[in-house]
C-alpha cells in the first residue's frame, strides 16, 4: 500500500457516486490519497462495498457495519453478523 493520507470514513457506495465511481477514485488517487476505508450503515450496502474493493483491490477498503442509529431487529443484527463471518 502507498504511503499518504488515508480517507478512514467515506461513502463510496452511496447513490451520488455511482455515475462515476471511478472518477471518484481516479481524482483521489491524482490527491495523493493512499487509501479509502468506505464504510457502510447497513447490511444491504455490504455486497456492493465489497464488490468496489475487489474493482479497486488495496485503494478501496472495506468496513462493513451497521450504524447503530439504523433500526435493526435482534434478528437482523444476528443476520448480519453471520454474514460477516
Amino acid at each position: 500500500m502507498a504511503t499518504g493520507p488515508v480517507d478512514c470514513h467515506c461513502h463510496l457506495s452511496a447513490p451520488c457516486f455511482q455515475p462515476d465511481v471511478a472518477a471518484v477514485v481516479r481524482e483521489a488517487r491524482q490527491a495523493a490519497v493512499a487509501a479509502l476505508v468506505t464504510v457502510t450503515e447497513q447490511a444491504g450496502e455490504f455486497r456492493s462495498v465489497l464488490e468496489l474493493s475487489d474493482r479497486f483491490p488495496g485503494f478501496v477498503l472495506p468496513c462493513l457495519g451497521v450504524h447503530p442509529v439504523q433500526e435493526v431487529s435482534p434478528e437482523e443484527q444476528r443476520s448480519v453478523t453471520l454474514k460477516v463471518n
